[in-house]
């Protein structure tokens, strides 16, 4: 697949974002494409290093929210992509499974994960339908915090999801290689 802009190496990169690239200057491809517009890019990295790095919520919690959003966004860019990272940070294979597709959590998610899983369907599908509700069932497994950065992982995993999808995004070699050895598993039955 040959992306819609392009592919930005790291020698072509504006100072401004060039450190974004490893040493090794091999960056995502999805980095490679927003490199297109690097003020904008210098703007948003950091707040995607805040909501997807390290916090109050566990790796594979972030996780559940990438796949379960770019699953339903139908991005054909980040699914493989997380689906390698989700199985990286410990999510359940049969979790990984429900999570690439926009299949209910079934048996094998912890009411946790259900809700979790429930407050994202509802913020890509229609954000108004997160009530009282659903945020007092949330506020017995996160704090308001948590709920709060799960709502800005969402939103910024959807503005990635558009810019891999609008612009054809081909896979990075290290998902391709992980997917040539253990591809995304089929949903259950």
């Amino acid at each position: 697949m040959t992306p819609l802009l392009p592919l930005v190496d790291r020698d072509q990169a504006p100072l401004a974002v060039r450190g974004l690239y490893p040493d090794d200057g091999d960056a995502s491809n999805i980095t490679k494409v927003m490199a297109n517009a690097p003020d904008a890019l210098a703007a948003l990295a950091p707040f995607l290093g805040r909501v997807m790095g390290a916090s109050t919520l566990d790796l594979a919690t972030k996780e559940i929210v990438v796949l379960r959003v770019s699953a339903l966004n139908r991005c054909a860019y980040c699914i493989p992509t997380h689906v390698r990272v989700a199985r990286e940070t410990g999510v359940p294979e049969a979790q990984v499974a429900v999570l690439a597709t926009d299949a209910p959590p079934g048996e094998g998610f912890g009411a946790r994960e259900a809700l979790v899983v429930e407050l994202c369907d509802r913020l890509v599908r229609d954000a108004a339908s997160v009530d009282r509700a659903l945020l007092d069932r949330l506020r017995v497994h996160l704090a308001e915090h948590e709920i709060m950065e799960v709502t800005l992982l969402a939103g910024a995993i959807t503005l990635l999801n558009y810019v891999a999808s609008a612009f054809d995004v081909p896979l990075d070699p290290v998902t391709i290689a992980a997917l040539a050895a253990a591809p995304v598993p089929p949903p259950p039955a």
